[in-house]
């Protein structure tokens, strides 16, 4: 969510770096477990826990071809024939590798206009290109064919369906092992743990950094109450884990502690008659007479009216007992709402007493009307 620099409490910078944390997948060390010693938790229960990532200074050293992504070979008529060497290409490096390699009968010539591979068949022999083959599609979609098998004859020449696109690894996903309540993606359509996307803005071997002004100011809201370790992978725009060959980098990530505001919040129910009468004499106290309308026609007195719901109407043969007494106490469950269990807490809420002097045929006008007027609600 957006930040509200009015609401926050406490804040904390972590910063990460890859080769102090405990790598989870052999091999790799984009898949991180951080263990605190100093705990990151919420001031109270009327708060959640924000984070986002505040920076990062990642190496661009990931290939664009590798088994980690599966774009490293071509069969043909249903066998392996060419196969990648796993490193970092562009284009011209590509085309020379695909012409050259003996058991794949094809050359490769990159068309800039357009920015196409067309591929020759040089032998004398027909052959079928399995784009379709699942060890291929990848790299077919890479070069720019659609994934289907295509038949070549032989010194035939076809051009690609569409745009090259070597740029295999074009965002880097932040996952977390910790429950957030606000990010969703197309993938599923449904919540996910992504702290943030960081775009590949670099070209290889140089370094990617990000700010958080470079998408928007926005925090993930933690469906927790406090943190002693949490785990990070970084993963591509599929879902791949990404193989860095061990180069290391840093990450910075801010959590901050926001209070939901209560203090100031306001707990009459809004709408219908009593509310509103409910605020003219929390707006307007009593104690002025003034503010007493007593032209109004008087309703029978009743002695021996019971309390109805949280008002209790005072018998007018007791001359003392002239208070209207709403509730005293409020479970912090019914007001407010954040996304974690809350702990049951009282709220102390003012007795609003009339003035002493009030007569008592003014203080049996009052109560009567607010009679009347649950009842009218309850025949509505």
């Amino acid at each position: 969510m957006t930040l509200d620099l009015t609401s926050i409490d406490d804040s904390y910078l972590l910063f990460i770096r890859s080769r102090e944390v405990a790598q989870m997948t052999e091999n790799f060390n984009s898949n991180m477990k951080v263990n605190l010693v100093a705990q990151i938790g919420r001031n109270s229960a009327f708060a959640d826990i924000h984070v986002q990532l505040s920076s990062c200074e990642i190496p661009h050293s990931f290939y664009n071809f590798s088994s980690n992504l599966n774009n490293l070979s071509l069969n043909v008529d249903s066998a392996p024939s060419l196969v990648l060497t796993e490193q970092h290409y562009d284009i011209y490096e590509l085309c020379d590798y695909i012409t050259n390699d003996s058991t794949f009968k094809y050359s490769a010539t990159f068309y800039p206009q357009k920015n196409k591979i067309i591929l020759t068949n040089t032998d004398s022999t027909g052959y079928t290109i399995n784009f379709g083959n699942e060890q291929s599609k990848n790299l077919a979609k890479a070069l720019g064919f659609k994934q289907i098998d295509v038949v070549m004859s032989a010194d035939e020449s076809i051009i690609s369906d569409n745009s090259v696109n070597l740029n295999t690894i074009h965002s880097i996903f932040v996952h977390t092992d910790l429950s957030i309540a606000n990010c969703l993606t197309t993938t599923t359509g449904n919540y996910t743990n992504i702290i943030q996307k960081i775009p590949v803005n670099t070209t290889f071997n140089k370094v990617i950094n990000y700010s958080p002004i470079q998408s928007s100011v926005f925090s993930s809201v933690l469906n927790v109450a406090e943190i002693n370790s949490l785990e990070i992978s970084l993963k591509d725009q599929n879902g791949n884990l990404i193989q860095f060959n061990e180069a290391s980098f840093e990450l910075s990530l801010l959590f901050e502690i926001h209070n939901v505001q209560t203090q100031n919040q306001d707990l009459s129910i809004s709408g219908g008659r009593r509310s509103d009468l409910s605020n003219d004499i929390i707006n307007n106290p009593i104690n002025n007479p003034n503010n007493i309308v007593t032209n109004n026609p008087t309703i029978p007195s009743n002695n021996n009216i019971p309390s109805i719901n949280n008002f209790i109407i005072p018998n007018n043969n007791n001359p003392s007992n002239n208070n209207i007494n709403l509730p005293k106490e409020l479970t912090s469950s019914n007001i407010g709402f954040s996304s974690q269990p809350r702990i049951t807490q009282s709220i102390p809420l003012p007795v609003i007493n009339e003035d002493s002097e009030l007569n008592d045929k003014q203080s049996n006008i009052l109560q009567n009307k607010l009679l009347e007027l649950e009842m009218l609600d309850d025949i509505l």
